[in-house]
């Protein structure tokens, strides 16, 4: 299915990944400073943390998923898809309020558990295997989500779309790390509404107008008319609702800009990037309607549904609005790059090099080592999406290791009882028992197991932290005495 030709997609990529590379470079030069690099000096104001969060939670299923569930689910399957999405930053509002009021000088998570259990190793190193692994499998996905769409739209090579995805997004934010990756976040969720607002209500008219959108509400089947089928609710409500409402606990990239964001604006920001994200699928979900529609009056053909955007698209429109929603696409997807390779390198320079290796790192070794680590792990999955594992497992193993920390990381942060022993077996039990059960569950594609093992993973770590607080007979934790000594989170001595 060649839209576009490879020659034109190879111009595109280049010159997109020109135009930011040097926007980057003339706007903030170089980052040589921790604060900076890794915390974009805490003064990021609403209007920008709000576009960079909405964008940097804009993974290929937003631009894919979204118009896919609305031409094969119809309205409900949206409905599921979109409202957790939303919900989870309302939910993770009070998380980022109450980390910033405990670690304000920290940089990750995993840095104030480490704290949080006066300094026990064991735990740290489970919570930093769930950070690491969704930092991993963001990387993975989106390359080879972003790699699969050019592929197919035009025929290009996949593994150099692949390695195209990755240099861009590694080359312009190793300058100057969170600053670069929030700076393009603005360009790119401004260019991705953009584009998306005048595409997709020229696609309606073309398409006949909202009789058009009407038609395909239940779906290219026509089943599906019911927001509260209750089907849809059970069998994708319910675990895409625990996966997405757990995702940002276990995302570095969202505590990042917790503790980036100017302190009083942390609830607004937050909110409002939650609404902000909400349009891009609302939006895009049109166009799965619309394929729907035409699939049924025979305009048009439909052999993968995760492509039915681009292909309403290519059927009602010029040539160059395949262009558009291609760049609109390599936007969203090279957004999500930058901001995990932005918390990888939190990560591993806080975590990793400053925790374990270098206890008196300078200000310079902390951001070199933050940026070897962002090339590090940009090779490591980049290798892995050049295998071309599919997308599937890839979702699968990502949903199941966040789900582990969900609890373990609330009771963390407000519960003064938990022990350390109980916020590791939490972690660890869910990660040996539920992921298993979980990817098992989805590769024999069986509904109600695949419910149980979503419940099971959050289900464990609530039920150990429960039991671990009620057993727990050593002296409660001082938070107070922790916010005295919140300067100790700075990494330089």
């Amino acid at each position: 299915m060649q839209l576009i030709s490879p020659t034109e997609i190879i111009c595109l990529i280049l010159v997109y990944g020109i135009v930011l590379i040097s926007v980057v470079w003339f706007l903030t030069q170089t980052e040589g400073h921790a604060e900076g690099f890794l915390a974009a000096n805490r003064n990021v104001g609403v209007v920008r943390g709000a576009l960079s969060l909405a964008v940097s939670w804009v993974w290929a299923p937003a631009i894919f998923i979204s118009s896919m569930q609305a031409f094969t689910k119809g309205i409900p399957g949206i409905f599921w898809f979109t409202a957790p999405n939303i919900l989870c930053f309302f939910i993770f509002t009070p998380v980022a309020i109450r980390l910033r009021k405990l670690a304000p000088f920290g940089y990750t998570l995993p840095q104030f558990i480490h704290r949080r259990f006066n300094g026990n190793k064991a735990v740290h190193i489970a919570f930093l295997v769930v950070f690491f692994g969704y930092q991993l499998g963001a990387i993975i996905i989106n390359t080879l989500a972003g790699g699969t769409l050019l592929n197919t739209i035009s025929g290009i090579n996949i593994h150099f779309a692949i390695i195209a995805m990755a240099v861009i997004a590694l080359s312009y934010t190793l300058l100057s790390g969170l600053r670069a990756s929030i700076l393009t976040d603005v360009i790119q969720m401004i260019m991705l509404l953009g584009i998306a607002f005048v595409l997709v209500p020229w696609c309606v008219i073309k398409a006949g107008g909202l009789p058009a959108i009407v038609s395909g509400l239940g779906g290219v089947d026509g089943s599906h008319k019911s927001l509260w089928d209750p089907w849809i609710a059970f069998t994708m409500g319910i675990p895409m609702t625990i996966s997405l409402i757990s995702g940002p606990i276990g995302d570095q990239v969202f505590f990042q800009r917790a503790l980036a964001v100017r302190k009083e604006n942390i609830a607004k920001t937050f909110i409002y990037g939650g609404l902000l994200f909400g349009i891009v699928p609302i939006t895009l979900s049109l166009l799965g309607f619309i394929g729907a529609t035409e699939v049924n009056r025979g305009i048009i053909s439909v052999p993968d549904p995760q492509v039915v955007g681009p292909i309403v698209i290519a059927s009602l429109l010029p040539k160059f609005s395949l262009y558009a929603f291609t760049l609109m696409a390599f936007a969203g997807l090279c957004s999500t790059l930058d901001s995990s390779l932005c918390a990888i390198s939190s990560l591993g320079s806080i975590d990793i090099f400053s925790r374990y290796i270098n206890h008196k790192a300078s200000d310079h070794s902390v951001v070199t080592a933050a940026r070897i680590c962002m090339i590090s792990m940009t090779i490591l999955g980049t290798a892995v999406a050049l295998c071309q594992p599919k997308l599937l497992w890839c979702f699968l193993g990502y949903g199941a290791l966040v789900s582990a920390a969900l609890f373990p990381t609330i009771f963390a942060l407000y519960s003064k009882r938990l022990p350390a022993w109980g916020a590791f077996w939490a972690v660890v039990l869910s990660l040996c028992l539920a992921t298993p059960l979980s990817i098992y569950a989805n590769i024999i594609e069986n509904p109600h197991l695949i419910v149980i093992a979503s419940i099971t993973s959050v289900s464990i770590g609530l039920i150990i932290c429960l039991i671990a607080c009620f057993a727990n007979s050593d002296k409660d934790f001082d938070y107070i005495a922790l916010v005295r000594d919140s300067r100790s989170f700075k990494p330089v001595k």
